[in-house]
């Protein structure tokens, strides 16, 4: 069986990383080998573009880019060896917040055209800002300039635009952890 190249998008707050861990468990489970990835990443640009909010939007789309660049060598490395990945983000992510903060969306997919693979499953973790607000608000952290409400908002909207795009699975995120994954589960069965 090849390996699944399996991404997670969608606002803060929406489960991304919670449903990546738990996909992971449920794949093991069924004896596939899985990695679980996330972008940024934790390598030098993901850290540099992650931690510091003073980039223009050009310049921090060349940076997440960059990241990606990186990235995706690593996951067809995975996937060479053998691994289902899944990806708490991908290109989706710059295409819906550059979108969100006036970006030239049109600069940003070519510039990511030559650097991405297509993943087998995109899912789209949907949920109203609001409940996502809340969730981020009860995070014990210093918040970052991307998660207001008026921004989850507007980066919502550009995420609903890119479904038919990218034919991204459209996932109701505000149902507990347990129903997000049986909709997933029954999506990707048989890999």
């Amino acid at each position: 069986m090849r390996p699944k190249f399996i991404v997670l998008e969608g606002i803060d707050g929406s489960g991304k990383s919670l449903v990546a861990r738990k996909l992971k468990d449920h794949l093991e489970s069924k004896n596939i080998k899985t990695k679980i990835t996330a972008e940024p990443t934790r390598g030098i640009i993901g850290e540099l573009v992650a931690k510091n909010d003073y980039f223009s939007p050009d310049v921090e789309a060349l940076l997440f880019t960059a990241d990606r660049a990186l990235h995706t060598i690593e996951i067809k490395s995975w996937m060479k060896d053998g691994y289902t990945v899944v990806s708490d983000r991908y290109v989706g992510s710059v295409l819906a917040y550059q979108s969100a903060a006036g970006g030239d969306i049109e600069w940003i997919k070519m510039i990511n055209s030559k650097i991405v693979i297509k993943p087998d499953f995109t899912f789209l973790l949907d949920i109203d800002p609001r409940i996502s607000f809340e969730r981020i608000s009860m995070r014990n952290y210093k918040k970052n300039r991307f998660e207001s409400f008026d921004y989850q908002k507007r980066v919502r909207e550009a995420y609903l635009k890119l479904i038919e795009e990218y034919n991204y699975i459209k996932v109701n995120a505000s149902r507990s952890p347990e129903e997000v994954m049986e909709t997933i589960i029954s999506t990707i069965e048989g890999i």
